[in-house]
């Protein structure tokens, strides 16, 4: 038998890089359609602003790194077009620029690259913004208002719901506005309709995998349901938890990172179990109004950890069955010598 050696990876699947960041730009196409029709123009030409600094600072740190830029590496788009829909539609472009650079520069080629970095890019991108600019990442503009492209914005901002949560108040916001999008908030996480459109697109391509987005709200729902907010029943509390702010958003499109998330399907479940109690937590005792990221943050730090524990636990259970396939084989092997020496 001729035996050759081959570069890894040597477990192949169907679904290519290419293919997941392919289709997370599609899904997230459609949340730009929304905006654009909530906000107009300004929406898209952010979109292709972020684009274009993330993809033009991947293009740099390649070259500083003498490293050939791959043309069929989409992951830089994705962190471009998934950094401003966590945004207000009226942020300023620069905080767009400081988040895209920070996400690239800083949170993935110090560590190798594509398919090395420890810590979501997007995630880490939206975090120092806003550790830096603080206030502006959380005025949002009223849900309808049409937004020049470039200039100063006047308008009367509007409190988000997640806001009022926080501060400990009940949000007065009709369920049909929930599902369409019509209220404040970050541009691309309002419309649930769209989100859990986008959600299902993904599993069905199989670019997420069920187990961790379902995981991950089915621990924010039992957090919520188990500790209500104040004036909400556990209903109440759970439906306004999962349907405002980024719980929705970031169980989506960032949650679900190949690279920074555990191997193995139970390592994966437990990771998500974990993320989502600590948003909770984040959320309900964090100073900032949208603190989903640094959760997340957090939980790529420790996908080590769940790797470690979710080898150990199928070591043990290879170990057990090996072991009930030596002791149903024991007997089967005696009555096999029985008989032989009778015969004889």
């Amino acid at each position: 038998m001729k035996l050759e050696s081959g570069p890894s990876p040597h477990i192949r699947f169907i679904q290519t890089t290419r293919g997941i960041m392919g289709d997370a730009v599609a899904a997230l196409c459609f949340l730009y359609g929304m905006g654009f029709y909530y906000h107009g123009p300004r929406v898209l030409v952010m979109g292709v602003f972020s684009v274009a600094v993330c993809l033009g600072c991947d293009v740099i740190c390649n070259l500083i790194h003498k490293k050939r830029h791959n043309v069929r590496d989409l992951s830089a788009i994705v962190t471009g077009m998934i950094l401003p829909l966590m945004l207000p539609a009226s942020v300023s472009y620069g905080i767009v620029a400081t988040a895209g650079i920070f996400a690239i520069a800083v949170t993935k080629h110090p560590f190798g690259g594509t398919g090395h970095n420890v810590f979501n890019p997007a995630a880490a991108g939206f975090s120092f913004a806003a550790i830096c600019f603080g206030e502006a990442l959380f005025t949002y503009p009223p849900p309808t208002l049409r937004l020049p492209i470039f200039g100063p914005m006047e308008f009367a901002s509007s409190a988000s719901p997640a806001y009022t949560l926080r501060v400990g108040g009940i949000p007065r916001i009709d369920v049909m506005d929930i599902l369409l999008g019509k209220y404040p908030g970050p541009m691309g996480a309002t419309n649930i309709l769209v989100l859990i459109a986008c959600l299902l697109y993904l599993i069905l391509r199989k670019t997420v995998r069920w187990s961790l987005p379902f995981s991950f709200f089915g621990a924010c729902a039992a957090v919520a349901c188990l500790f209500p907010r104040p004036g909400l029943g556990p209903l109440g509390s759970v439906g306004l938890e999962l349907s405002t702010g980024l719980i929705l958003f970031g169980g989506i499109f960032l949650l679900g990172d190949p690279v920074t998330t555990p191997k193995r399907e139970m390592s994966k479940v437990a990771f998500a179990l974990v993320a989502g109690v600590i948003a909770m937590l984040f959320r309900r005792f964090g100073s900032l109004e949208e603190e989903i990221t640094f959760s997340l943050l957090l939980m790529n730090a420790a996908v080590w950890g769940f790797d470690m524990a979710g080898e150990r636990v199928a070591s043990m259970i290879r170990r057990h069955r090996l072991a009930a396939i030596k002791s149903e084989a024991a007997p089967k092997k005696a009555k096999t010598k029985t008989f032989s020496g009778t015969a004889g």
